[in-house]
């Protein structure tokens, strides 16, 4: 069976040790990459740079593998996340940093991180990957610093490499890979190219799957999504119904948002608030809501209850016996009061 790299291996191998295509050349043993403790920005200049032009011209230029690349030092407090976000806040559990961080303290860093010359701070750096590492690192403290591969890279060429490597990741939910391929398609606009065929070859997706990705964002308000969050078990077929259920319903959208503004809902994990938001979604008979009717939440963010609305009548059910006692005593004077607005 034939040995050779994959194409993902490679092509990241090549953007951190910045090759670019030349004739072969001889490949250095891993046991000789070099490591340096400080910032090194004055060494860019002398680093190959990759072409700002097609996409597939980076790629061919990441094909080329060498593993002459300098790994340095740097602390993480000068290393600041992507500007362009790939993971959804929250999306990654304390718990799982946790672990790395245990791994790292007893093993060390196997693999070195990828970032950038921060382009205004002086001396402070940009994840392009690697993130995850950074916290982690940054957890354990103790001075201990974040070895790293500095290459020069603009915010397109980031992009570009943040989409490579997503692209065969497996940990990103199908609405992060979405919201991800939005940034693409925005920057893509913004510098006059075109953002089907930029999310095509950065993502290595068919035309179908951007759209699907467009499309969804779309229709779906972003608060709605921010409220859900990652949702990591939740596929593209999900994602698709609750687009379709808010096409095909606009007044969905208030009931989502009624059902966001829960604190019981924000108690939940995100795969269970979309389960949440699906079926708010849907209920059109009973407006919305987690059993059947519209959530009534008191001022200090507690469910008090639910509104069934229907044609004839509208109910109201309420959880707290003490409260229902208390508002059934204060009828007569709501009515009043509402006769008196209504003249």
């Amino acid at each position: 069976m034939s040995k050779k790299p994959s194409s993902r291996n490679s092509m990241l191998s090549a953007l951190m040790t910045g090759a670019v295509a030349a004739p072969e050349q001889k490949t250095a043993p891993e046991n000789t990459t070099s490591v340096v403790s400080a910032p090194v920005r004055e060494e860019h200049g002398t680093q190959p740079r990759v072409s700002a032009g097609a996409v597939g011209a980076l790629k061919n230029t990441l094909a080329h593998i060498t593993k002459d690349g300098r790994v340095v030092e740097l602390d993480p407090a000068f290393i600041q996340p992507s500007p362009y976000p790939d993971r959804m806040d929250g999306a990654e559990s304390e718990e799982a940093i946790e672990v790395l961080a245990k791994s790292i303290a007893k093993s060390g860093q196997e693999v070195p991180v990828l970032v950038r010359p921060h382009p205004t701070l002086a001396n402070h750096y940009q994840t392009i990957y690697g993130h995850r590492r950074i916290r982690a690192i940054a957890r354990i403290g103790d001075g201990l610093k974040v070895r790293a591969i500095i290459r020069e890279l603009t915010d397109g060429e980031l992009l570009l490499a943040q989409g490579i490597e997503n692209s065969a990741r497996q940990d990103l939910s199908w609405i992060e890979k979405a919201m991800f391929a939005r940034q693409l398609e925005t920057f893509a606009r913004d510098n006059g190219r075109d953002p089907t065929a930029l999310v095509m070859e950065a993502l290595s997706l068919h035309p179908p799957d951007v759209s699907r990705f467009r499309t969804t964002l779309e229709v779906i308000p972003d608060d709605i999504v921010v409220a859900i969050g990652a949702a990591p078990k939740i596929g593209r077929t999900k994602w698709l119904k609750l687009y379709n259920v808010v096409k095909d319903d606009p007044s969905s959208i208030d009931r989502m948002r009624r059902l966001k503004s829960m604190r019981t809902f924000h108690n939940r994990t995100s795969d269970e608030r979309f389960s949440e938001m699906l079926r708010s979604a849907s209920d059109k008979g009973a407006n919305g809501g987690i059993d059947g009717g519209s959530q009534l939440v008191g001022s200090n963010g507690e469910a008090l209850g639910t509104v069934e609305r229907k044609r004839s009548s509208t109910r109201i059910n309420l959880t707290d016996r003490a409260f229902a006692l208390f508002v059934e005593e204060r009828l007569v004077d709501l009515h009043q009061e509402f006769q008196a607005r209504a003249r």
